[in-house]
């Protein structure tokens, strides 16, 4: 047997045991599992990306503080805030939850104290002041609480209860155990849930889940869709996830199960979430599983943001999680120990004999090293060769790309100047023609005054100075000259802007109107002025009227929610540019 074979032998010999002793649990998973629980192993490892990414979003919202004029406005400001921070910092997201029940005292709104006190029971119950949570929900008196809230103030009982349950280690299932009372008040949030409600999914998935398997289905088809189209950027995307994951588990599909709990953990990590109980759950599976890396690695991030969150419930339930981990990571490691013992007197000797082998092949090896330099010359002077022109071939290349490239940026922003050039001559036009006009409407208004005090009547013209009719009718007359203007410039805007929406929700004009409300909003979104405040003052609305308007075409949009304003500024302008 030559020495080449002895050491073929030998090498095989010697991977054949270590992969023996090695071996792991091969994952059972398919590929797009894989891929996922791959993807959440990385983002688990930077969390301060994602942390930073919202820390950046919270500080735009801090630098529109200044622009703040009226209480409305900081309302809907202490808003923005509280949303951003309910689940990445308590005390800042309870902070603005305080000053905006403060707000809705000082308004006298019963609504808006109502919501405000849902939302601090909600920031207590996730943080584990469960009684502290149970004693402000029961401040708000049931019967009082708008229809419009009542979905939120059963979901928030629903999720206090819930919480309960897992604090306690309660069994479920247990006639007057928290999770029936969770359970109760979760039927009673779908039952007042509004459609156009972003939770309503998620209401009425709890609701499905202990219905029958034929209407469950459904709604998993439903639901799939909505999320496997999502862009998976809020926390909402992220719990609908979530729910269907548990659907996929009532249905004993785990693969989908482990695939929608991996894209919800996902989500929850890139949105900086710091309550994951899909990750936390994705653990529990990886350790049941025997992926015990993977299992601690989940857990143990859970646990860190539950500690920075300061999440007492969560806490307790993954000190339970932690302790099975450490029990496992106990016994294998026993179980390498002992098999390490046998490794090294086989190493051992397999390295003896190595040694002999290498000694052999060094002496074949001299005698072929002559001729392999002479070839690897050869080798050497072509290669070089080919690798010059190759570089010249991707020179090449590069340059036809980047003139490519260039002459695409330079046909896009010829397109953005004949466009702004347009909008500019028209406006400038219009803005000289409206400015003349009112300049004449006010001399002819100085003059009646002059003449009416000439002659003393002077009631007649308070009468027509208190009177409110020339306010409207000159804002009527507005409205009619910017509607007249606009869809001389975007003359398709009206049908464009109906084909972003479900055709039973398209907007159909009454006789005579060129524009209503919702379509002069958006009209000013396509104009590239997109602050709602912004929008409000020059249409002479308020500022909740527009929010309404926009809230609501966003919600009978075609297209996800998230591109409705990009998709509406860049709709089609005038040909003729």
């Amino acid at each position: 047997m030559s020495p080449m074979n002895i050491l073929r032998g030998i090498t095989i010999s010697a991977v054949s045991v270590l992969a023996w002793g090695a071996s792991l649990p091969v994952s059972a998973h398919g590929r797009d599992v894989e891929q996922l629980l791959s993807r959440l192993d990385s983002v688990v490892a930077h969390p301060q990306a994602w942390e930073s990414i919202k820390q950046h979003r919270i500080a735009e919202l801090r630098h529109k503080e200044p622009q703040i004029r009226t209480l409305e406005e900081r309302y809907w400001y202490n808003k923005n805030l509280y949303e951003e921070y309910a689940v990445f910092n308590a005390d800042s997201a309870m902070a603005y939850a305080d000053r905006n029940y403060a707000i809705a005292e000082r308004l006298g709104d019963e609504g808006r104290k109502t919501e405000w006190l849902i939302n601090k029971s909600f920031l207590l119950s996730v943080t584990g002041l469960l009684k502290e949570a149970q004693d402000v929900i029961e401040d708000i008196d049931e019967d009082k609480v708008p229809a419009d809230l009542r979905s939120s103030y059963y979901n928030q009982l629903a999720y206090l209860y819930s919480h309960y349950g897992q604090y306690m280690g309660a069994p479920q299932n247990h006639p007057g155990d928290y999770y029936v009372q969770s359970t109760n008040y979760q039927d009673s949030t779908f039952k007042w849930a509004d459609s156009n409600d972003q939770f309503y999914l998620w209401y009425k998935g709890w609701t499905i889940l202990k219905g029958p398997a034929e209407e469950r289905g459904n709604f998993i088809t439903e639901l799939k869709e909505m999320v496997d189209s999502s862009r998976m950027d809020t926390r909402t995307d992220a719990m609908n996830a979530y729910l269907l994951a548990r659907l996929y588990e009532k249905n004993k599909d785990e693969e989908n199960r482990i695939k929608y709990l991996a894209v919800s953990a996902i989500c929850d990590v890139m949105t900086a979430n710091k309550d994951i109980a899909s990750l936390e759950e994705l653990g529990k599976i990886m350790l049941a599983e025997g992926d015990i890396d993977r299992a601690y690695s989940y857990v143990n991030f859970c646990r860190t943001q539950a500690q920075e969150f300061n999440n007492r419930v969560r806490s307790v339930t993954l000190a339970n999680s932690e302790r099975a981990i450490h029990d496992v990571y106990s016994q294998r490691d026993r179980s390498q120990q002992a098999r390490l013992s046998v490794y090294l007197g086989i190493l051992a000797m397999l390295s003896l004999i190595l040694v002999v082998a290498t000694i052999v092949l060094i002496r074949k090896n001299k005698s072929l090293k002559e001729s392999r330099s002479n070839l690897n010359s050869l080798n050497e002077r072509l290669s070089n060769n080919v690798t010059e022109l190759s570089a010249l071939r991707d020179a090449q290349e590069e340059t036809n790309r980047k003139l490519k490239e260039m002459n695409e940026q330079l046909t896009q922003v010829n397109d953005q100047l004949k466009e702004s050039n347009v909008i500019k001559e028209e406006y400038v036009g219009q803005v000289f023609s409206l400015c003349s006009e009112y300049i004449n409407k006010l001399e002819e208004f100085r003059k009646d005054v002059s003449r009416k005090l000439k002659v003393g009547q002077t009631s007649a013209l308070m009468k027509s100075v208190e009177s409110s009719t020339m306010v409207q009718n000159e804002l009527k007359e507005f409205y009619r000259t910017f509607d007249t203007i606009f869809l001389n410039l975007f003359p398709d805007f009206v049908k464009d802007f109906n084909a972003l929406l479900r055709p039973e929700e398209q907007i159909v004009l009454g006789e005579g109107d060129l524009l209503n409300t919702p379509l002069r909003i958006y009209a000013l979104v396509r104009l590239g002025i997109t602050d709602s405040v912004k929008i409000a003052a020059l249409l002479h609305y308020s500022a909740q009227t527009v929010y309404n308007n926009r809230l609501r075409m966003r919600n009978k949009a075609i297209i996800p929610r998230e591109t409705f304003a990009d998709a509406v500024r860049n709709l089609g302008y005038r040909q003729e540019v």
